[in-house]
């Protein structure tokens, strides 16, 4: 069944997008209770006649795009329905590189490294009139569409997007030596091309050996900052949340390719990935983890079986 009309119209648009269904209804005081369903997921909607939604069930997408919603990420087409919380980055006319990463703590799904080249006050003022900034203060509904939006305001010669999946990060994290070595790597490449015409690089620290990793790859005459919490800067917002919103895409991907819902972060993880071993064993969970984590030794047990 279709979302009923009670539901609010941009929610109704988005649960049908996201295929979700529903099961059941129930009078509640004051308004109606809806099950909803979609791939598995199960998730309770209460719609009071004053208009106001609330949700509840457990962790899943379902209850992300509920949460979404109501928090004002995700409202019609996409864009809030109310103002993003979070700093604004600065403007800033000079020309500029920002470079920032997404999945590096995530046991699950690749790591993403984006730059965004910012070539002068017009571009900047635009990023801000969509509301870049850190992409950790977006949520996950949020990050895909400004994400379209950073692309049309800056144009694809400004932006390039490294993906490293499992496999490919694993292979490559080892022969750099270690996962900061690789970021500096795929840093330094992203600088050499979009480094013309920019005066400026500017790069979250990811650690504290950053700028002497990067400080060779950098032209002359061209400033490098490499600092904490650089999301305080137009280009790496934009960058920030074009390496989230493919992280994203990714994670769904592969989230297709093991028939269930593989979650974020490092800490919910281990029962999602005690069922990849289950069912696809421990060369189906390398395609889809950052296997060198701690974690996999809690997922497959100390002597190598399931746990």
């Amino acid at each position: 069944m279709s979302p009923p009309n009670d539901i609010p119209a941009g929610l109704r648009r988005l649960l049908d997008d996201e295929g979700a269904e529903v099961a059941a209804t129930r009078p509640i005081d004051h308004g109606t209770q809806y099950d909803l369903v979609r791939d598995g997921e199960t998730a309770k909607l209460n719609v009071y006649r004053t208009g106001k939604v609330s949700a509840g069930g457990r962790a899943s997408r379902l209850i992300e795009v509920l949460e979404g919603w109501r928090t004002g990420e995700g409202g019609v087409g996409g864009r809030s329905r109310k103002p993003a919380a979070g700093p604004r980055p600065a403007l800033d006319g000079t020309p500029r590189l920002g470079i920032d990463e997404a999945g590096k703590g995530d046991f699950f799904g690749p790591l993403v490294v984006a730059g965004v080249r910012v070539t002068g006050g017009e571009m900047a003022a635009e990023l801000r009139e969509i509301g870049v900034r850190d992409s950790k203060t977006v949520g996950v509904l949020g990050a895909r569409p400004m994400a379209e939006r950073i692309l049309e305001a800056t144009g694809p010669e400004n932006v390039r997007v490294v993906v490293l999946g499992p496999e490919e990060y694993e292979t490559r994290r080892r022969a750099a030596g270690n996962v900061n070595d690789l970021l500096g790597e795929v840093d330094a490449g992203i600088i050499h091309e979009l480094e013309d015409e920019v005066e400026v690089i500017v790069v979250d620290q990811y650690a504290k050996s950053a700028r002497a990793r990067l400080a060779p790859a950098v032209p002359p005459g061209v400033r490098l900052e490499v600092r904490p919490r650089a999301e305080d800067d137009a280009a790496v917002a934009a960058a920030s949340i074009l390496a989230r919103a493919r992280q994203l895409e990714e994670v769904d991907r592969l989230s297709e390719t093991v028939g269930f819902r593989l979650p974020l972060g490092a800490t919910h993880v281990i029962d999602a990935g005690r069922r990849v071993v289950r069912e696809l064993g421990e060369d189906g969970l390398a395609k889809v983890a950052k296997v060198h984590f701690a974690t996999t030794k809690r997922v497959i047990g100390e002597d190598g079986g399931t746990a």
